[in-house]
């Protein structure tokens, strides 16, 4: 390892920690007190933020900051949920972007790999669970709908139609088909729908609501964009319809509300304590983009979960990639991914800097049988299969850090829904920071909060609009 590497830990023993690889020399003594007196200055911004009303935070997109304690909205939730759930046997998603990938974070996190296999017994009375509206790619919904019909589960299904404008292309036209088929079997649709969607007559979703109601509807609050939503019915929904075997839909929301509060609390202290982990993770990975070069962060998952990897290249890259700036995120998964993008990280362009989420505790575990001597697994043999994972991950770690690779650990005491939301928040407040770093909230050195870049994304309506421009052309051939 290069003399010039160093290594930081922080945090607390009992929770999220944080280790940190940096190189010693990389900022100057001036350079450090102009870092410290701009964290000063950002912790001032948030910190204002406390005290003011909900609609200043809306109006400045930051309303999700206040997401865990809307208990207004969480008992919509529950309610809405427990209802349901004695109701329907199968619940679909319907979303794309920030409206389902926290779901399906939580799905793999929360839920028995194989759920929709499980007897409705073994699930805790838990509808199936299945996800589309992400794409105009007919097959899998075509295939849905066909299967939920054979197996005389499409009466029997609920819809959550997830979009804050309510115009979503992909996922009304995927609406769209659902009612007409729907309609075709059973004359009515509105009942197996809810919609959750922006409270305003904007949204098409809550026109049709309004022009006859919906099973029921949920808001996607003001001044929550779809990346920040978790948190927001858009998420806990998802949670609590799909409470399993000895908990409920309650025990979900709480589980997720403490873990939300660990992180915020966190938050709130000083920005240079050891526990206040985004702050110093965005320092870091701001340090690696300015001083490394890093083009590319890897956001190496250490575990067979493939959403939070997902989740997070849509948080950080339409976030931070503004003003022809900020890294990209590349989703990779340990050690599946050490059998394919690891040889690019070490013997590939030195333009990527990777953080590793290491989690302590996997939930279940396997030991490896032992007394085949000579098979080469003598290192494994009587090892349990999660010792071996934290293994890997080590050995990963190790060897990028004596490469000479800049790389961050997270490390969770175990893989629940309490730790991935203190994750969640956590890195939700990394981009925060990390966007005031980039000076998104200043226009020509002017504070503009309400036009903080790190909650716009300018790009996207490039290809909305040539999608609706060529579709009506093919329309008219």
């Amino acid at each position: 390892m290069d003399s010039r590497i160093k290594q930081i830990e922080l945090g607390s023993d009992s929770g999220l920690r944080l280790k940190m690889v940096v190189c010693a020399d990389t900022e100057t003594q001036d350079e450090h007190v102009l870092v410290d007196v701009r964290l000063e200055d950002i912790q001032a911004l948030f910190k204002a933020e406390v005290d003011a009303p909900l609609s200043v935070l809306e109006q400045n997109l930051r309303a999700w900051t206040r997401s865990h304690l809307q208990t207004e909205h969480i008992q919509q939730v529950l309610a809405l949920s427990n209802k349901a759930r004695s109701d329907f046997s199968a619940f679909v998603t319907v979303g794309i972007g920030g409206s389902d990938l926290s779901a399906r974070v939580f799905h793999e996190i929360a839920n028995h790999p194989y759920h929709n296999l499980l007897s409705t017994a073994e699930r805790g009375e838990a509808p199936e669970i299945y996800f589309t509206g992400d794409t105009f790619d007919p097959v899998r919904l075509k295939a849905l709908l066909e299967m939920l019909k054979s197996r005389n589960l499409l009466h029997k299904t609920l819809f959550n139609v997830i979009s804050k404008s309510g115009k979503t292309g992909e996922t009304l036209a995927t609406l769209m088909i659902i009612r007409d088929r729907l309609q075709q079997e059973f004359g009515e649709w509105r009942n197996q729908i809810i919609a959750t969607t922006g409270l305003t007559e904007k949204s098409l979703l809550y026109q049709f609501h309004q022009e006859s109601a919906f099973y029921g509807i949920l808001p996607v609050p003001e001044g929550v964009g779809g990346r920040f939503s978790a948190f927001s019915p858009v998420g806990l929904f998802f949670l609590a319809m799909t409470a399993g075997i000895g908990e409920t839909p309650e025990d979900r929301i709480n589980a997720a509300i403490d873990g939300i509060q660990r992180a915020d609390e966190s938050f709130q202290l000083p920005y240079a304590h050891p526990n206040n982990t985004a702050y110093h993770l965005a320092l870091w990975l701001d340090s690696v983009e300015k001083y490394y070069g890093a083009g590319s962060i890897v956001f190496y998952n250490y575990a067979d979960n493939s959403r939070l990897g997902e989740w997070f290249v849509q948080l950080y890259t339409e976030s931070i990639q503004e003003r022809g700036i900020g890294s990209n995120v590349i989703a990779a998964k340990g050690p599946t991914s050490n059998h394919s993008i690891l040889n690019g990280i070490l013997a590939g362009p030195r333009d990527k800097a990777v953080v590793f989420i290491h989690w302590e505790d996997l939930g279940a575990d396997l030991i490896i049988p032992g007394g085949n001597e000579g098979d080469g697994l003598e290192a494994f043999e009587r090892l349990s299969m999660n010792d071996s994972q934290t293994a890997s991950y080590r050995g990963t770690e190790m060897d990028f850090t004596d490469k000479d690779i800049p790389n961050a650990t997270l490390t969770l005491p175990s893989r629940d829904i309490s730790n991935v939301c203190q994750l969640m928040r956590t890195l939700m407040d990394t981009v925060a920071v990390k966007g005031k770093l980039q000076e998104f909230h200043l226009a020509d050195g002017i504070l503009v909060l309400s036009e903080e870049l790190t909650y716009h994304q300018s790009a996207v309506e490039g290809y909305k609009q040539r999608t609706e421009q060529i579709a009506r052309e093919m329309k008219r051939r």
